[in-house]
């Protein structure tokens, strides 16, 4: 299998987070969202050189935009894009 950059939207824990933890340890290359990158930093320092973080909010479009350009810019490819990032509200009805 080829070597793939994607792009994956709340990284800090759940899905997000062990979908990163595997593409990493198989090679590819990960571009994780975050609120908070207090939450990720063994995955900043134990894959330095294929795992970035990017701090966003994904209810603001334009920053979304903006970060969407600024990956393409710095890796010039995003091959699969899983957006994952989500807010649970839990309480009784």
């Amino acid at each position: 299998m080829s070597h793939r950059t994607w792009l994956i939207t709340g990284v800090s824990s759940g899905f997000g987070r062990e979908l990163s933890t595997q593409l990493l340890a198989r090679g590819d290359s990960v571009v994780g969202t975050v609120r908070d990158p207090a939450k990720i930093t063994d995955l900043l320092e134990g894959y330095p050189a294929t795992f970035r973080a990017e701090i966003l909010d994904v209810t603001n479009t334009a920053a979304v935009q903006e970060m969407v350009g600024r990956v393409f810019a710095r890796l010039g490819r995003i091959d699969v894009v899983i957006s994952n990032a989500g807010y649970g509200l839990f309480g009784a009805a």
